[in-house]
C-alpha cells in the first residue's frame, strides 16, 4: 500500500525516530488502522527520500515501541491495541522521540559525574567563605589580584608562559582572550594568517571584526615554516594565530623542533604572534609554548574549559609588556571584567591541586576513547593524538563527507565535516572530525561509533540529497 507520513514527520530529531513518531501519530489519528500492512522498506524510502536502511531502523524502532509487528514473509503490520496497550504505546512514542543523537560533532571535556561533584563541592565552600570581592568587585579590570597571582604562578611553572601578574588578563573563556588579542592588534581590513585548517570560531570571529584571515599549509604537525615565511613575505600580516597543540581539527601537534623553526620565522618577520594554547594541559609535559620563545611579540591564551569541566569558563591572556593599556579598554567594553566567581573556583582548584587531578584523568578517559575509536574503526586511516579530543577520520572512496554527515543524522548520530574549518576556498580534505568528549556516557559513545562503523562499511545511498 501506499501511505503518506509527511503531514506527520516531525521537523527535527533523527529521521529513523521522526518516522517511527509519524507513524506513531498516523496510528493515533485514524490514518492508519490495526491490520493495515506498511510499505515495503524500499517503497517507503522512495516516498520519503531516504534511505532504505532508514526505513528498516525506523520499522524496528516502531515494532520496540508496539506500533507494528514484523511477520516473516508478510510485510510489517499494524499491531491491534486495546485503549490501555494504545495509550502506553504512544507514550512510548513520545518518549523515544526525545532521545537526541549521539554528538561527535562538539569540542568537549568528559565530564564523568565525580567531576560535577567537585565543582558543587567547591560550590558549597565558595559560598560559606568567599571574599566580598568575589560578590561584589567590578575592578581591577584585568581581575582581581589573588586570583591574576595564583593565574601567573600556575601558567609559569605548569605551562611555561613568560610574564608575570601583572601581564595576566582573566578573561571568559579561550575564545574571548583570543579576541582580546586580535582586537589589541588589528585593525579593519589588517591580515592575519593562521592555518589552512583552523577553529571555526576564529573564522567567524574574523568576519566579525572585518580582518582578512588568510590560511597557511599544515602538515601532521601543524603549520610548515616554509609555507609561513612565503605566506609573511606575500601578506605582510598584521599578525599570525597559530595553535602548536593539538590543532582543531586535525589534532597536529609541533615539537619543539618544529616550534623552535616556527618562531625563527616569526621573529625575523618582526610579526605578532597569538598563541591559542587551549589544548596544553591535554598533551603530557614536555612541550613549551611557542610564547616562551617570543615573549616580546607574543600574546598567550589558554584555559581551563577542556580539560576539566565546560562549565568552567576560565580563560587567561597574557600579553607581552607594553601592549596591557590596549588590551584593557577592549576587555571593558565586551564583559567590563571576567566573572570574579568563576575565577574564585579556578583559583581554589589551581590551589589545590584540583586542576592537576581533572586534567590527567581527562587525559586517560580520552586515551581509552582513542583506542575504542581505533578499534571500531579498524580499517580506516585517521590521525590523532594518542590524549586527544579530536580524530581526523579519512574517508572510504564512495563518500562524500556532507552525505555521510546527512545519512550519520538521520541515523542518530551528529559529525562534523571539514567545510567549516576552511580558512580559504577550494575543495574541502576528504575527512570527517570526531570530537571524543561530547557524550559522558560510555555506552552512547560506544552506540555512535557502532553506527558509523556500519555507515562506512556501505555504499551510499543512491538517492540520497543533500539538503
Amino acid at each position: 500500500m501506499t501511505i503518506d507520513l509527511t503531514p506527520y514527520l516531525p521537523a527535527h530529531g533523527p529521521k529513523y525516530l521522526a518516522i517511527a513518531r509519524a507513524l506513531a501519530e498516523a496510528i493515533r489519528q485514524g490514518e492508519l488502522t490495526p491490520g493495515t500492512r506498511l510499505p515495503p522498506h524500499r517503497c517507503l524510502a522512495e516516498t520519503l527520500a531516504v534511505s532504505v536502511q532508514t526505513v528498516s531502523r525506523a520499522y524496528a524502532q516502531a515494532e520496540k515501541m508496539g506500533l507494528v509487528q514484523a511477520r516473516v514473509g508478510s510485510g510489517t503490520w499494524i499491531n491491534s491495541l486495546d485503549d490501555s496497550q494504545e495509550a502506553e504505546y504512544l507514550r512510548s512514542a513520545n518518549m523515544a522521540m526525545d532521545v537526541s543523537p549521539v554528538d561527535l560533532s562538539i569540542a568537549h571535556p568528559i565530564c564523568p559525574p565525580g567531576h560535577h561533584l567537585h565543582f558543587r563541592e567547591t560550590l558549597r565552600d565558595v559560598a560559606d567563605s568567599a571574599h566580598p570581592d568575589v560578590i561584589d568587585a567590578c575592578r581591577p579590570i584585568a581581575g582581581l589580584l589573588h586570583q591574576r597571582e595564583r593565574a601567573s604562578q600556575w601558567l609559569h611553572d605548569t605551562l611555561g608562559v613568560p610574564g608575570t601578574p601583572d601581564d595576566r588578563v582573566l578573561c571568559n573563556g579561550a575564545a574571548h582572550g583570543v579576541m582580546l588579542a586580535i582586537a589589541t592588534l588589528v585593525q579593519h581590513g589588517d591580515v592575519v594568517l593562521t592555518e589552512a585548517l583552523t577553529d571555526h570560531g576564529l573564522i567567524a570571529l574574523s568576519r566579525t571584526l572585518g580582518l582578512q584571515l588568510r590560511g597557511v599549509a599544515i602538515d601532521e604537525q601543524g603549520v610548515i615554516p616554509e609555507a609561513l615565511d612565503a605566506a609573511c613575505r606575500r601578506y605582510r600580516p598584521r599578525a599570525v594565530c597559530l595553535t602548536p597543540t593539538q590543532l582543531n581539527p586535525t589534532g597536529a601537534t609541533m615539537d619543539n623542533a618544529r616550534r623552535d623553526a616556527v618562531a625563527e620565522v616569526l621573529a625575523r618577520h618582526g610579526t605578532w604572534l597569538i598563541e591559542d594554547d587551549v589544548h596544553a594541559l591535554l598533551e603530557p609535559p614536555g612541550l613549551s609554548p611557542l610564547t616562551a620563545r617570543l615573549p616580546r611579540q607574543s600574546f598567550h591564551v589558554t584555559s581551563l574549559t577542556k580539560a576539566t569541566v565546560s562549565g568552567l569558563r576560565a580563560g587567561y591572556l597574557s600579553v607581552p609588556r607594553g601592549q596591557l593599556h590596549h588590551t584593557l579598554p577592549r576587555l571593558r567594553a565586551t564583559s567590563w571584567m571576567a566573572t570574579p566567581l568563576v575565577f574564585e573556583i579556578a583559583d581554589r582548584w589551581l590551589a589545590d591541586g584540583t586542576v592537576d587531578t581533572l586534567a590527567s584523568e581527562q587525559r586517560r578517559l580520552l586515551a581509552e576513547r582513542q583506542q575504542l575509536t581505533r578499534t571500531r574503526l579498524a580499517g580506516h586511516a585517521m590521525a590523532s593524538r594518542p590524549t586527544g579530543m579530536h580524530i581526523w577520520l579519512a574517508l572510504p572512496g564512495a563518500w562524500r563527507a556532507e552525505e555521510l554527515q546527512q545519512q550519520a543524522l538521520q541515523e542518530g548520530l551528529a559529525i562534523s565535516t571539514a567545510q567549516s574549518f576552511m580558512v580559504d576556498q577550494g575543495p574541502p580534505p576528504r575527512r570527517i572530525r570526531l570530537s571524543l568528549g561530547g557524550e559522558n556516557d560510555p555506552e552512547r559513545f560506544d552506540q555512535g561509533l557502532t553506527i558509523l562503523a556500519r555507515l562506512l562499511g556501505e555504499a551510499p545511498p543512491p538517492m540520497l540529497q543533500i539538503v
